[in-house]
């Protein structure tokens, strides 16, 4: 008899039966939402492959709970009481039933005028607020229940209530920001009950005919805030008036951002242990679900088999690669493309507004894939030169459309770039992504030609020529820069650098460089032109690093200084218009990179099919060295 995985075992939670233990987990709108007061197709597309993948229930992310609430660009605004919006979230609801999967909406309650828990208050993390008042709190409690109400009408089988990472709700919760003095404030109980009276709102609306979730952060991190034993006595405390209880950590903070959306500077899935916590302490009799970073479905069947969690939740796994779970099944994990944790994806808004993956070229075009790729014609025989990231996709995507392919690399080994990322502690998921990309090169009938440096004479006679050599780094042109090391050269022979360093350039790369240096144990001061570090990141991507800078003592931002010239030991630079200089046992450069753009353009004319992607047409991310493999090899 077939042993059926947990993981994918059929599971009961009040009247709704799962098909399977995992959940995909709310996504953020950005570009799939336009100010729509209904889901678009862009969007309706995009819940619908989350169901397509497999999963046991798809969570529509972010609807937005009270009044007159305006679209941000990022959650939705969609109006699920007026009748004539009903129409597409009818259809989002059918289309992912479709594939057998139930469906959530995520419901994020902003309070009205301004309001929190308490006077002074954040507004997750942006602002202050004011002390919400008994009416403003029996109105936003209606509000909770039509909106649930509203959900049933449209088809919906479950409702998300996010409370954790200090959201509003979860300021009620906690001892850090509920500072109230009336029934609301003070005890576990008074915190707590707020809550259960929405709970309880809600139930009494709906009935038994929606499931409610709800989402606590299990631990905030925080001195004086929840930590595990209270999170499981608020656990005890609300249990009793929802249907699934979903264990997160952390708080909608910089400081703790890196637990909420786990990165590389956190070990792999760092939060099973809070739910493996609450599950096992005999306190709670309702189904757990864990999150964070869960990158398969072998560890979604670890936690379910440890016993650590009832149910698993996945987002960024499945945004990187969908078809994870059916991988998964077919026992082909080292297929799975593995998501880098750089938060491309949650943080979309800052890049054009378009959602985007930095792995998975196809995020964000789900609803448009269809008609945007056509099948191969005839095969062709084609050139890739460099084997970095985007080499090694291009290959990929060619061999995969029938191609003759060959790969050129001018190195001994494959990996571009991304190699240095291997001397990076923190930087774990981006080594991961490099050597997955190495082993789908060779597991494909690739000619990989490595050692040798293609030049035009070369590739002479190929129908398509893909050009991805890179980018070099860029010289600062001051007097004395060749006494500088270059930082890409340092990486793996640190202990060349003397104690004290200082480095020149702050972007994120140099951030990144100076971070490793300090965590060795070297006094490192990064001197940086702009205001301040890594303008150049992502706001979560630079939160998080900027966490990690705070927290090393050895690290000494110098920012709006300008070097003006250096020696192997010294850096003298202006700033606030005085010439100062700095002085350490070893200087390097991390100033960016330059794109290759005149040996990439040697190549043009060698064949009909010519294209540059990656850093040699701009010096960028390794989501647009994907994107632009991808686009280029399946037009082939």
């Amino acid at each position: 008899m077939y042993k059926i995985p947990k993981a994918l075992t059929p599971v009961r939670i009040g009247n709704v039966l799962l098909k399977n233990r995992i959940v995909s987990a709310p996504t953020t709108m950005h570009s799939l939402s336009n100010g729509e007061l209904y889901p678009t197709e862009d969007a309706i597309s995009f819940f619908e492959s989350r169901a397509r993948a497999g999963v046991g229930m798809v969570t529509v992310a972010g609807l937005k709970v009270g009044k007159d609430v305006a679209d941000d660009g990022q959650n939705t605004a969609w109006d699920v009481n007026q009748p004539n919006h009903r129409n597409k979230l009818m259809e989002l609801v059918e289309r992912v039933h479709f594939y057998g999967a139930k469906i959530s909406m995520e419901l994020i309650g902003i309070f009205p005028e301004g309001y929190t828990v308490s006077d002074g208050c954040s507004i997750m993390g942006w602002a202050t607020g004011h002390e919400i008042t008994r009416e403003a709190m029996e109105a936003f409690k209606e509000e909770w229940a039509q909106a649930a109400a509203d959900l049933v009408d449209c088809g919906f089988d479950a409702i998300l209530i996010h409370s954790g990472h200090s959201v509003p709700l979860a300021q009620f919760l906690s001892p850090l920001t509920n500072k109230r003095t009336d029934e609301y404030g003070g005890s576990t109980e008074n915190r707590c009950r707020y809550l259960i009276e929405i709970l309880d709102a809600i139930r009494a609306r709906v009935g038994n005919k929606l499931l409610i979730e709800v989402r606590i952060s299990g631990t905030e991190f925080e001195e004086g805030g929840i930590d595990i034993d209270e999170g499981i006595r608020i656990g005890e405390l609300i249990q009793d008036h929802l249907d699934i209880l979903q264990v997160s950590a952390g708080m909608h903070n910089p400081k703790w951002m890196t637990w909420v959306h786990p990165c590389g500077f956190r070990p792999p899935m760092p939060n099973v242990y809070v739910a493996e916590a609450f599950k096992k302490s005999g306190k709670i009799h309702v189904p757990i679900v864990t999150l964070g970073a869960i990158d398969s479905l072998e560890s979604a069947e670890r936690i379910i088999e440890d016993g650590k969690a009832d149910l698993v939740t996945m987002a960024r796994s499945l945004i990187a690669d969908p078809e994870l779970i059916h991988k998964g099944m077919a026992g082909k994990t080292e297929d799975v493309t593995p998501c880098i944790k750089c938060m491309r994806c949650h943080d979309s808004t800052v890049y054009g507004h378009h959602f985007q993956c930095a792995v998975n070229p196809t995020a964000g075009l789900e609803a448009s894939l269809n008609k945007l790729v056509q099948e191969p014609g005839v095969c062709k025989k084609v050139a890739v030169i460099g084997g970095g990231p985007a080499g090694m996709k291009a290959a990929c995507v060619a061999a995969d459309r029938g191609h003759q392919v060959t790969l050129f690399e001018a190195e001994a080994r494959l990996g571009g770039m991304l190699h240095y990322a291997g001397y990076f502690s923190f930087k774990y998921p981006v080594k991961d992504y490099m050597n997955w990309l190495i082993g789908q090169v060779n597991k494909r009938p690739i000619d990989v030609k490595l050692g040798t440096k293609a030049t035009p004479e070369t590739v002479q006679g190929y129908d398509a020529v893909l050009v991805a050599i890179g980018a070099a780094p860029l010289i600062l042109p001051v007097p004395g820069v060749e006494q500088a090391k270059i930082a890409i050269e340092t990486l793996g022979h640190e202990e060349e650098l003397g104690d004290s360093v200082v480095l020149i350039g702050g972007g994120q790369v140099g951030c990144e460089t100076a971070l490793h240096y300090a965590k060795l144990g070297k006094k490192v001061t990064v001197m940086e032109m702009q205001s301040e570090l890594a303008p150049d990141a992502s706001t979560t991507g630079r939160n998080e690093l900027m966490t990690e800078i705070a927290a090393e003592p050895n690290f000494i931002p110098l920012t709006g200084a300008r070097c003006i010239s250096l020696t192997a030991t010294s850096v003298t630079y202006e700033k606030d218009g005085k010439q100062e200089t700095v002085t350490a046992d070893s200087v390097v450069l991390s100033a960016g990179m330059k794109a290759k753009t005149q040996e990439a353009d040697s190549f043009i004319g060698t064949a009909l099919d010519f294209a540059e992607i990656g850093d040699c047409v701009r010096a960028r991310t390794v989501e647009y060295a994907t994107k632009e493999a991808y686009y280029a090899a399946v037009n082939l």
